[in-house]
């Protein structure tokens, strides 16, 4: 695993369609996707685990805002 994509969420299931679409629509191939959601309300963790099996997701179980759900993301990167 050369590279780890490191996505952030918070309450943003409407988006993340079309993000993780566009991130493996991409040519380069030697990368994750760990998602970090702190601690979502809509449904966000279960629409990944159903869709994107493939997806590594940390459920926090608190809001840590961006610099923190990155740093949690960072712990669990292989990339």
């Amino acid at each position: 695993m050369k590279a780890s994509i490191i996505v952030v969420n918070w309450n943003g299931r409407q988006y993340l369609k079309n993000c993780l679409d566009s991130l493996k629509g991409q040519t380069f191939r030697d990368f994750e996707i760990v998602l970090v959601d702190n601690a979502s309300t809509d449904g966000s963790v279960e629409f990944v685990r159903q869709s994107y099996p493939d997806v590594n997701i940390v459920q926090n179980k608190e809001n840590r805002g961006f610099a923190g759900g990155n740093n949690d993301g960072v712990k669990t990167a292989k990339g």
